[in-house]
């Protein structure tokens, strides 16, 4: 077996990070609500598969074993230290892409002068044009300047985004920013979510003994430019919680499939694996998730049963102000070379193309929205209550009683006047109503509130946007992309160095096991 050197491990790790990287360059971009998003793309060897990821604003590099291609092995492949080694070194730099900055516009500003300071690097090196001539500082250089450059595009159309949506809101508009859920075990669900699903902390406080975290994919604030993002309030009880049958589930769309292992040893439980993905966490509540193109948020939607789809979704509509997205039916196509059915065969059998790849609603499903795009904010999806499915378990028997439980506590609805929102509210005279609770200040905390249940026992709170911008933490400064980018690197080429020693040990084991096997037949 050829000896790996330190700088053989290092000069891998950099070419295929910037193989990977670089790929996506020449790719055709598609607009979706002003965000670019790249197409995924394959590398394809005999040994390995490089995957470039979808989602905005980062690249996810995976290796995949030849015969790894088929659905349940997607999930369920064990992790490999190649995979590692090649994810590692190619998302170095992005890792850091959503770090927090102290006030609107510095983090891009930081961004900005990083890549200004290390384009003239890059002019004083005077590389070569022909890529096989580069050395591995000019290939570490230009994957940086990738990086810097995908960050600050992000954060530009991103922070665009924000202003957009704090402007409608002012308007009049709604945004739905988080959802608050009641867990048993803080730490635990924490975990779940941070270290199975890789969401961060965003803030946290307790009240009156009460402990709440608030996890999300980078921070709430829309006055940010890394900012917007739908979160998670996990509030601990300290007691078990009863998470009912109402809230079905709680969607993701991401550019990349998460580490099962990861999940698993954060306490989760996974109830599906072919084509998507679904685990219940430490508390009980279900998650969905499923590789798909790129959104501004993984967050997609959360999926309620209700048992008047028809009525609720008016009273989402014409009381809430939602608006109604369309769940596109699945193509059908006509097996032209099956056997022919019906009138002497002049009929053929019409099947749909199912994929498997991406969960489909139950029919009859609504789903509902605020702002221009749903790839953009949070949704939710009303379920109908049908016939039991063996595909994901999602229906429950028709006629079941629905259950919200005490788990699923509340959707916050960032608005300008909280009170308006209850007076046009109680305007409504739909089959749905709604009974409201407090409207005003939330006793500890201050922030201006309108809370309201509507007729499946759900509740929602209306949250003033500026006491809401006013709860957000103070952050620190902006740290460099540059620097997180190599401390990666070395992370990999350490991870290889490992791997390469427990391999040898690996064939050491094995070449002494075949010595005393055929030791053993030769005295028999």
């Amino acid at each position: 077996m050829m000896e790996t050197t330190p700088a053989r491990v290092w000069g891998a790790t950099v070419i295929f990070s910037l193989v990977a990287l670089l790929c996506t360059l020449n790719e055709p971009q598609v607009e979706s609500h002003g965000l670019r998003v790249s197409p995924t793309k394959a590398l394809k060897s005999s040994r390995a598969s490089v995957w470039v990821g979808n989602r905005v604003g980062s690249v996810a590099v995976r290796c995949r074993r030849p015969g790894e291609g088929n659905l349940e092995k997607r999930y369920l492949r064990q992790d490999t230290n190649r995979r590692k080694f090649l994810r590692n070194g190619a998302l170095a730099g992005l890792a850091a892409l959503f770090a927090k900055g102290a006030t609107a516009g510095e983090l891009l500003n930081f961004r900005r002068n990083e890549l200004k300071t290390l384009e003239a690097k890059i002019q004083a090196a005077n590389m070569p044009d022909d890529l096989a001539k580069l050395s591995g500082a000019d290939q570490t250089m230009l994957a940086e300047k990738f990086v810097l450059e995908t960050s600050i595009d992000f954060l530009e159309k991103n922070g665009d985004f924000c202003k957009e949506e704090l402007q409608r809101i002012q308007n009049g508009g709604r945004f739905i920013q988080h959802m608050v859920l009641r867990v048993p075990d803080l730490e635990k669900e924490v975990n779940f979510w941070t270290k199975g699903f890789g969401l961060k902390v965003v803030r946290a406080r307790t009240v009156n003994g009460v402990k709440t975290a608030f996890v999300a994919n980078s921070p709430e604030s829309l006055k940010l430019e890394d900012g917007g993002s739908f979160a998670l309030e996990l509030v601990e009880t300290g007691t078990e919680v009863d998470v009912g049958n109402g809230l079905a589930y709680i969607q993701l769309r991401m550019g990349d499939t998460p580490r099962l292992s990861e999940i698993l040893k954060a306490k989760g439980k996974v109830e599906f694996a072919y084509g998507y993905l679904q685990a219940r966490s430490p508390s009980g509540y279900l998650v969905q998730l499923y590789v798909g193109s790129a959104r501004r948020d993984p967050f997609e939607l959360i999926a309620m049963r209700v048992n008047d789809v028809k009525a609720s979704a008016d009273f989402y509509q014409n009381a809430m102000g939602m608006r109604e997205v369309e769940i596109k039916e699945p193509e059908k196509y006509v097996d032209a070379d099956g056997p022919l059915y019906g009138f002497g065969g002049l009929i053929k059998r019409t099947f749909e193309k199912v994929d498997v790849l991406t969960p489909r609603p139950p029919k009859g499903s609504v789903y509902l929205t605020y702002g221009k795009s749903e790839n953009d904010t949070m949704g939710i999806l009303l379920l109908p209550t049908k016939k039991d499915i063996a595909l994901g378990g999602l229906e429950i028997p028709k006629g079941t009683d629905i259950r919200v439980g005490n788990g699923f506590s509340k959707l916050a609805i960032l608005t300008n006047d909280i009170y308006n929102e209850r007076k046009q509210i109680e305007k409504f005279n739909g089959k749905c109503q709604a009974t409201f609770g407090l409207t005003g200040p939330v006793p500890g905390i201050g922030t201006k509130v309108a809370v309201l249940r509507d007729g499946d026992g759900y509740s929602t709170v209306f949250v003033d946007v500026q006491d809401f911008e006013a709860e957000q933490p103070p952050r620190p400064k902006p740290t460099s992309l540059i620097a997180d980018f190599e401390k990666a690197m070395d992370d990999a080429n350490s991870e290889a160095k490992a791997a390469e020693k427990r391999e040898r040990q690996r064939e050491e084991y094995e070449a002494l096991g075949d010595a005393v096997r055929g030791e053993g037949f030769a005295n028999v």
